[in-house]
């Protein structure tokens, strides 16, 4: 197997790293081999060669190792990105990489289109996938949310952009934001080989009918508030209720901005746990005081 998990992290976010290894553990059967990047100590923790504040040094770094060990490809997996549910073990072993060799892609994004996610490029169709094939011009076509990647080409990618930023500037904020910009100075061969996928038909387990419910229901009661208290009473209760609508259902289950939001625990996260029957994530993930 020529594919592993890399899961980037920090001494201050370990626990957050932990309950991701924990949830791979049990929602993705036979997983590729999994290595930390941004920690010592760690039996899967690469070498700790570059300060761990600077991201993009560290998960670069991590790059040489893993080409060194004979990976090509590498699901590249924030700390705080676990998957929420059980995983398309197939899909996500054997079927994307034999993709991304057949597409020669940069990175195939498991946060795709669908679920009330717009495209953002153009229609592609890989056998009997329905894929969206990102644009040069597209702004946020290096995604951070969960996504395969070819690590030579996320290797140039990082090396470009250090040699571009100032080191208070080489976040994973500006890896998405400056690496996909139209002005990144970027060869084509790396802007135009992001996909991503549509998730609902390709994930392991049917989309649970609850959560079409609570869309739905959670939609209405928007819409309500807004019409009886005004747009800031709405935006007060989305910050508490937007849960349902960030969870996206493909081979690995997820939530758009992971389980951090701006420093502290992202309550669209904490909600969908409830709704989710998932008190004991809630106690775990408020037990790490990470604000």
């Amino acid at each position: 197997m020529n594919t592993c998990i890399l899961i980037s992290t920090c001494d201050k976010y370990r626990p957050l790293a932990d309950f991701t290894r924990a949830r791979l553990r049990e929602f993705w059967k036979d997983a590729p081999p999994l290595r930390l990047c941004g920690i010592s100590g760690d039996p899967c923790a690469l070498p700790l060669r570059d300060d761990p504040r600077n991201w993009m040094k560290v998960v670069r770094s991590a790059c040489d190792d893993l080409l060194a060990e004979g990976f090509s490809q590498a699901y590249v997996i924030l700390d705080d990105h676990p998957p929420l549910g059980t995983c398309h073990a197939v899909h996500l072993n054997e079927t994307l990489p034999a993709m991304m060799r057949d597409l020669n892609a940069v990175s195939i994004a498991l946060s795709g289109w669908g679920q009330g996610r717009e495209t953002m490029g153009k229609p592609r169709r890989w056998k009997d996938w329905e894929l969206d094939h990102c644009l040069v011009s597209n702004l946020w076509k290096f995604p951070l949310h969960p996504a395969l990647w070819r690590i030579d080409a996320l290797r140039a990618i990082l090396d470009h952009l250090i040699s571009k930023l100032p080191e208070a500037e080489q976040t994973p904020w500006a890896f998405e934001r400056k690496g996909g910009a139209a002005d990144s100075g970027l060869p084509e061969e790396l802007t135009a080989n992001s996909y991503r996928i549509e998730g609902r038909s390709k994930s392991a387990r049917p989309f649970p009918s609850r959560f079409e419910w609570l869309k739905a229901s959670t939609d209405l009661y928007r819409y309500a508030v807004r019409k009886i208290a005004g747009k800031q009473a709405r935006e007060a209760v989305d910050e508490r209720i937007l849960g349902v609508h960030h969870y996206y259902h493909g081979p690995y289950p997820l939530i758009w901005s992971g389980l951090m939001r701006k420093g502290t625990v992202n309550p669209n996260a904490l909600f969908l746990f409830m709704v989710g029957r998932r008190n004991d994530w809630i106690e775990a993930v408020e037990s790490m005081h990470l604000g």
